[in-house]
């Protein structure tokens, strides 16, 4: 038996003791019976109550009570392991957080949002959000969105590379400004480059999360 299963069972189980409980108390108080079988009837209706109240307990302990940003199943109330964790999953939950900034990956170029020096981020995310937006241009390779990268502004591009090198990736950091430092900016180079490291961006937002699980509660 698995542990939503298991967590059916129990709450299914805490549900009829916690109504045998109060069938048996009502009757023990209304039944027209001798005192034994009426304290009897009080006692079992008791036990029943505790017995119910226990599984309760039990199942609460089945229930997470630090929901993993990544991990969490908002169907099982659970967070699953991180073994089942795929990045097509990383990647959804990436752009419901970015959508929390903007509407779409298009406006938070045009918008410059992360030009703002007191942009509330949580730390563990900065990383992140430098790689879901540079692989979310190379995935797309639409034009509108390199036309968003090359009239991006240079606080913007300082706030992606600063979150790579926050992951340790100075090196594709540095490649990143160096293109982009040249103005006018050659679009084909940035693209060409992007496209030809979607996989490593890839990888690397795959393993900042399973490296990072924890601080993702």
């Amino acid at each position: 038996m698995n542990r939503n299963t298991l967590k059916i069972a129990l709450g299914i189980a805490t549900v009829f003791f916690l109504i045998v409980a109060i069938v048996l108390f009502v009757l023990g108080l209304t039944l027209d019976i001798s005192t034994l079988p009426r304290v009897i009837l009080i006692i079992v209706s008791l036990l029943a109550f505790v017995l119910g109240v226990e599984l309760g307990y039990f199942v609460y302990l089945l229930i997470d009570k630090n929901p993993n940003y990544f991990l969490y199943n908002t169907q099982t109330k659970r967070n699953m392991s991180v073994q089942k964790l795929t990045f097509q999953h990383i990647n959804s939950r990436m752009n419901r957080y970015l959508s929390g900034y903007a509407t779409s990956e298009g406006r938070i170029w045009n918008d410059r949002v992360f030009d703002d020096p007191y942009l509330e981020m949580e730390d563990e995310f900065r990383p992140l959000v430098a790689y879901k937006l540079l692989f979310g241009l190379a995935e797309k390779d639409a034009e509108a969105g390199w036309k968003c990268l090359e009239n991006s502004s240079d606080d913007t591009v300082a706030f992606i590379c600063k979150g790579l090198r926050a992951n340790g990736d100075g090196e594709f950091a540095t490649a990143i400004e160096n293109v982009m430092s040249q103005k006018p900016v050659n679009i084909k180079v940035i693209r060409d480059y992007l496209i030809r490291n979607r996989k490593y961006m890839q990888n690397k937002m795959f393993k900042y999360v399973i490296d990072n699980i924890d601080k993702f509660q």
